[in-house]
């Protein structure tokens, strides 16, 4: 455990702090793309600047999982590269930018095949080495919204969260601090467990790790479901997940200095009311949509803590493509690859800008939801 971690914060309190010392409620998203062509990709990633220990490695790893002969000088560049352009955007980001919380969505390691699993793990261990070199705290989300039975999900949650101890290894695999789960299966998907009995989940929640329901999605398609009744509640299918998720966390007193360990996703494609927020007072919102998916402030605003030592805060806002591709004119860059670092601070000193400016909105002032990162306020 980091020095500068306190042993009784939950990682959402550590979160709320994170964010309060970089100033911004964003987060990195680490998702590779592809350009559609192994030319295109070369001049995003730059192959040829693959650094020689992770060529190497690649190349082993290739070996083993069975690429092609012919294939595994590409294969291994490309995946080099990539691996190497995103060490980059998170040094540009911690050391130019001081952003400190990021979120790699496990499905664009995955179409790399088993090898794919390894580049999360060395992304994962970068930012643990960061951290350790910088003496400063960074939060590392894995989007990966699995939802199985209790048994099934047991050994996800170990995997990417806890230790191999019941297997006689004292091994961490992934040790992300946070994860989210998809909840459409029940309950069960938490693995509560009871009170004197805990399952895997409780366990690790007691321990500070973080899990975040999927609830209300940034896909068009999300309120097709998420929003039909339940009639025996008079609630939404989403609204009931809200509720359900609220009386765990006081059930088991998975509280912390205000904030919960369970937290919800919340789109910022589609508009919020504040009734997350009054239901479940003490959660943290993860919300996905900034950037190419058009996600606006105006639209989560209102789900923000409205009083107390969070006032502002229990969000965390997620940008995936305008992190990583900032230089694309699409994206608001200058439309050339040679500029990433220089349109990735730009980027995000814009995103600050209009974060800032989202809080003075007549209904957030009216709210009593205030702009958290005030000099004066965090001096108190």
């Amino acid at each position: 455990m980091h020095k500068f971690i306190l042993p009784d914060d939950n990682n959402f309190v550590q979160l709320a702090k994170v964010q309060r010392a970089s100033k911004t409620l964003y987060c990195a998203g680490l998702d590779p793309h592809s350009f559609g062509s192994f030319s295109k990709n070369v001049e995003i990633y730059k192959f040829d600047n693959g650094c020689a220990e992770s060529y190497s490695f690649y190349e082993k790893a290739a070996d083993l999982a069975g690429v092609r002969k012919g294939q595994v000088h590409h294969f291994a560049g490309m995946l080099s590269a990539v691996e190497m352009y995103q060490f980059n955007i998170v040094d540009i980001l911690v050391k130019k930018c001081n952003v400190r919380v990021f979120k790699p969505q496990y499905s664009f390691y995955e179409q790399f095949g088993p090898v794919g699993s390894l580049m999360l793990q060395r992304i994962r261990n970068y930012i643990r080495k960061l951290e350790e070199e910088l003496n400063i705290r960074l939060i590392c989300i894995l989007d990966c919204k699995r939802g199985d039975i209790a048994t099934t999900q047991s050994g996800y949650f170990t995997g990417l969260m806890g230790n191999m101890s019941a297997w006689g290894v004292n091994y961490t695999p992934y040790d992300f601090d946070i994860i989210n789960v998809t909840p459409w299966m029940g309950g069960d998907v938490m693995v509560l467990g009871e009170k004197d009995n805990p399952g895997t989940g409780l366990e690790l929640m007691r321990q500070g790790k973080g899990i975040i329901g999927v609830n209300k999605t940034s896909n068009p398609s999300g309120p097709d479901y998420q929003e039909l009744l339940v009639p025996s509640r008079n609630l939404t299918v989403q609204m009931s997940h809200v509720q359900d998720s609220a009386v765990w966390s006081r059930e088991f007193n998975l509280e912390t200095d205000g904030l919960s360990i369970i937290g919800l996703v919340v789109g910022s494609t589609h508009p919020c009311d504040g009734s997350i927020r009054r239901m479940f007072p003490s959660t943290t919102l993860l919300v996905p949509g900034f950037g190419a998916q058009g996600g606006k402030f105006n639209r989560i605003m209102l789900e923000l803590i409205r009083e107390g030592k969070w006032n502002g805060q229990g969000a965390i806002f997620s940008s995936s493509r305008g992190t990583l591709y900032p230089f694309l004119e699409k994206l608001g860059g200058s439309g050339k690859r040679k500029n990433l670092e220089d349109d990735l601070i730009k980027a995000i000193s814009i995103f600050r800008k209009q974060e800032e400016e989202a809080y003075n909105a007549a209904d957030v002032v009216d709210a009593g939801i205030i702009y958290p990162f005030h000099e004066t306020l965090m001096a108190a």
